[in-house]
């Protein structure tokens, strides 16, 4: 199956037309024949997708997708309206409440199948999303009612000037979005950071049909592009491509000359629709470098470092480079807690973090693995460079007063670092020896007094 679709319309002939047309194409097909069965069988069925009559015995199409939106379960399910007669009014009250897309009647079959195949495509991507932070719903993120959207960028591009610039005047009269026209070369030069758009609106005539699909086909492969959305006017002349533009990836396609009003309201709900996806990308990202970093000190943490160095040890075997593990330890950090406050102590603890990122090179790994205990990795080095590295972290900490509070004197504190040298010849390597062969020589610079470097005595030379 396709997916789940739910048809919802008063008469029986409608809905047997739609389920033959939807079963034909492998969807599973649910019928309600009023808006309250409707939403009965939204909670239910939990369909995919949501095709609806304009006009329903008991609600109008912008009433019954205002309830869906509030309906648990049906909040973020596409929803896509089929007009009786072609009602621009009608069509913009319910693309205001909601809908994600409004056709008149009659529409092609291909064109029908071509627009429910790109509305669950986009819907599944936002459901991707959100499975693998773990709901949207628990972050609090809400779509932002219509009407009260920040601005958006919006990138106009046409074959010709006049057309693009046309564009401009007609949104800069219905709508504050800021529109900047792109020359539809230029549009694919551009790098992922000089992008001037939230969203495209690219036009196509049908005497440049073939230019079009080209540029479009460009543009979602492009890396400054691919992930915004593209909303495509085609000329009348040019309808037919309509099927070709949505699944070659068009996230919106409007065909003939655009009403102004019924466009802003399409260009905002797909900068609602990216912004939900920034939002959860971001989220996702956040949630990711949680997992590997250290939350009081932002150094990574073990979960992360044991895999980086298994990494390591895999990668030497094929360059014959030789690293340096190091485990450096707060001396006396105990004493820091007692006298001061472990609110002072994790002040300790976040000054020695930047103070050793800072005397790291880019490529090294610095991990809190313990309480006062952390591990860093310095690949292609030397022990010579490693014992460079290790006195020079050892000196800074002790030469470096840590301030922790107004009242208080700043804190001198020294670390002791115990080291061992991997190298891939001649020696099988793994991530408990050199963890165990540096913490040995942990173990041995504070025994000889602390404040000092101790390289493991089995370490090769």
């Amino acid at each position: 199956m396709s997916g789940k679709i739910l048809i919802v319309d008063d008469l029986a002939t409608n809905r047997i037309v739609l389920k033959v047309k939807l079963c034909h194409a492998h969807y599973e097909v649910v019928q309600a024949a009023s808006a309250k069965e409707g939403l009965r069988l939204v909670a239910i069925q939990r369909p995919d997708l949501i095709l609806a009559n304009a006009r329903l015995s008991d609600a109008t199409a912008a009433e019954f997708i205002a309830a869906l939106r509030h309906a648990e379960g049906a909040r973020a399910t596409p929803v896509m309206v089929l007009q009786t007669t072609d009602c621009p009014t009608e069509r913009r009250a319910a693309l205001s409440a909601g809908a994600d897309d409004v056709l008149s009647k009659p529409v092609p079959e291909a064109l029908l199948l071509a627009r429910l195949r790109n509305l669950l495509r986009q819907h599944h991507g936002e459901q991707e999303l959100n499975l693998q932070f773990g709901g949207a719903q628990a972050l609090g993120f809400a779509e932002a009612p219509p009407g009260f959207d920040a601005p958006g960028r919006v990138g106009l591009i046409a074959r010709t000037r006049a057309g693009a610039y046309g564009l401009q005047t007609l949104l800069a009269r219905h709508s504050s979005h800021v529109t900047t026209v792109i020359d539809a070369d230029r549009a694919l030069s551009l790098s992922e950071t000089q992008s001037p758009a939230d969203v495209y609106l690219l036009q196509i005539t049908g005497t440049e049909a073939e230019e079009g699909l080209r540029l479009l086909a460009e543009l979602k492969a492009a890396p400054h592009s691919r992930a915004r959305p593209i909303i495509v006017l085609v000329d009348a002349d040019a309808a037919a491509l309509g099927v070709t533009l949505l699944d070659m990836g068009a996230d919106d396609v409007i065909i003939g000359h655009p009403d102004a009003r019924e466009l802003i309201l399409r260009l905002s709900a797909q900068l609602r629709r990216r912004r939900r996806a920034e939002r959860l990308r971001a989220a996702l990202r956040d949630g990711l470098n949680a997992a590997m970093l250290d939350p009081l000190t932002g150094a990574h943490n073990r979960r992360y470092a044991l895999p980086f160095l298994q990494r390591l040890i895999d990668t030497s075997h094929l360059s014959g480079e030789s690293f340096a593990v190091m485990l450096a330890d707060l001396d006396f950090f105990k004493q820091v807690n007692d006298r001061h406050g472990h609110a002072a102590g994790d002040q300790v603890l976040c000054a020695v973090t930047r103070h050793l990122r800072t005397h790291l090179r880019d490529g090294d790994m610095l991990a809190r693995i313990g309480g006062e205990e952390f591990l860093i990795v310095t690949p292609a080095t030397s022990r010579r460079r490693a014992q460079r590295t290790a006195d020079r972290l050892c000196a800074m900490i002790a030469q470096t007063p840590i301030a922790v509070a107004a009242q208080t004197p700043p804190l001198h504190v020294t670390i002791s670092i115990g080291v061992t040298m991997a190298t891939a010849m001649g020696q099988t390597l793994s991530v408990a020896q050199l963890l165990e062969e540096a913490d040995r020589a942990l173990y041995a610079a504070k025994a000889q007094g602390r404040n000092m470097v101790t390289f493991c005595a089995r370490s090769p030379a």
